[in-house]
């Protein structure tokens, strides 16, 4: 692993046009059969350039993670700053849900009534008792939204109620016509009794059974609606009165939906707004990366050029970061006060935004500048004294394939 270089130019990492000036014989881990033979014959000095090596290495995989973290936070539909979260001031009555993007602002929803499925409730039977539905086939229709469906199901001569209900059941799901059946039993007599209701809610959703062969609708006494289909009636912000075959409402066109739970005397407020808590969490997370790559800077410090931490640390010293809440420590390291962030997101929520994910904000300039120190050639990272080494390197390699008298020792001696 060789490293060598001829001119360098670290002070305007974020310039997203302007190039930056490197030049390299052989960038970090090109040839690494020319370095295993350089430091075979190279003992003096092969320490320094392994650590120079893993130096500039670590550096560089820690400003990576630091560019990822601030990649996030510059997403367009999947940052933290486009998450949102729905609050009701009475879940009991309704409830909703906001997704990325949706517009920060306030609904008054008022439930008249919430729209219900129909369901045909049977009557309890002794589940020990004969079977009262007809022995054999019994055979009846479902009609629901303008189809008809036939059922069948055959009932044994020793079938008890229990048993027959179970088969009822079974055959009824097993047709998906849109109506479900279900047993229900009484708690205090073990009595039980079949149910039908619809998946859906909804006018639409009325349906009606038959019998066609055999009495197993009208003997288990599920013929007649308990319950009927009904549409939801609702406004929202004061305005007409609106019907909905679902109790999901949309409030901005998908982006927002409240839930009706129940009728309500008085509007309820849903309040659709940033979701702080991921905000705080993201840049919670480009702080601790930025952090880490710094920690990697100073420990290169013996052989990476004093500017590539400067620059890093110029770039995150603003006023404006210091006002919503990242302050920048006096050892170059970063700070986050989430309170005051919190605060900044809640009273102006453009300004944070602005600040850490606009262009030119601060995940841009940093994740501008790791792909900058990216793109370059590792050995430009160098200081003097490791490119004076690593130009010996050459040197003496070179010397070596014509004269295989060692001369490392003199040479050295004169770089300390």
């Amino acid at each position: 692993m060789t490293l060598s270089i001829n001119s360098y130019n670290l002070m305007n990492p974020i310039s997203r046009t302007t190039s930056l000036s490197f030049q390299s014989s052989n960038s970090l881990g090109a040839n690494p059969s020319l370095f295993s033979n350089f430091v075979s014959k190279s003992n003096p000095y092969e320490q320094y350039i392994k650590t120079a090596a893993t130096g500039i290495a670590n550096f560089l995989k820690s400003a990576q993670a630091m560019q990822a973290s601030a990649l996030k936070l510059m997403q367009k539909d999947n940052s933290s700053f486009q998450a949102r979260t729905a609050e009701s001031s009475d879940n009991k009555k309704v409830t909703a849900t906001a997704s990325a993007g949706a517009a920060s602002k306030t609904y008054e929803v008022k439930v008249n009534a919430i729209a219900t499925s129909q369901t045909n409730s049977g009557t309890f039977l002794s589940k020990v008792e004969t079977s009262v539905v007809s022995k054999g086939i019994n055979q009846f229709n479902i009609t629901i939204g303008g189809k008809t469906t036939k059922v069948s199901a055959f009932i044994s001569d020793n079938d008890s109620n229990d048993q027959a209900l179970t088969k009822l059941k079974d055959a009824v799901n097993a047709a998906k016509t849109g109506v479900t059946a279900s047993i229900v039993t009484d708690e205090k007599t073990g009595n039980k009794k079949l149910e039908l209701s619809s998946d859906k809610t909804g006018a639409d959703q009325t349906f009606e059974v038959v019998d066609v062969t055999g009495n197993a609708m009208s003997a288990t006494g599920v013929k007649n609606a308990t319950q009927l289909a009904s549409n939801a009636s609702y406004s929202v912000n004061g305005g007409a009165t609106q019907s909905s075959q679902s109790n999901t409402i949309d409030l901005e066109k998908g982006k927002a939906t409240a839930t009706l739970m129940a009728p309500s005397m008085e509007a309820v407020k849903i309040q659709i707004k940033p979701d702080e808590d991921k905000v705080i969490a993201q840049v919670k997370d480009l702080v601790s990366s930025y952090n880490t790559m710094h920690d990697r800077l100073k420990e290169t410090g013996g052989v990476m050029n004093s500017s590539v931490r400067k620059n890093m640390e110029s770039l995150v010293s603003s006023s404006i970061y210091e006002r919503i809440g990242i302050y920048r420590n006096g050892d170059g390291t970063l700070k986050l006060d989430e309170e005051r962030l919190k605060k900044s997101l809640s009273s102006n929520f453009e300004q944070p935004t602005k600040a850490i994910s606009g262009n030119f904000g601060l995940a841009d300039r940093l994740s501008s500048a790791a792909e900058r120190y990216k793109e370059a050639p590792a050995s430009s990272l160098l200081n003097s004294k490791a490119r004076q080494v690593q130009q010996f390197a050459m040197y003496q390699l070179s010397m070596q394939m014509a004269m295989p008298t060692q001369v490392s020792g003199w040479v050295v001696n004169s770089l300390y």
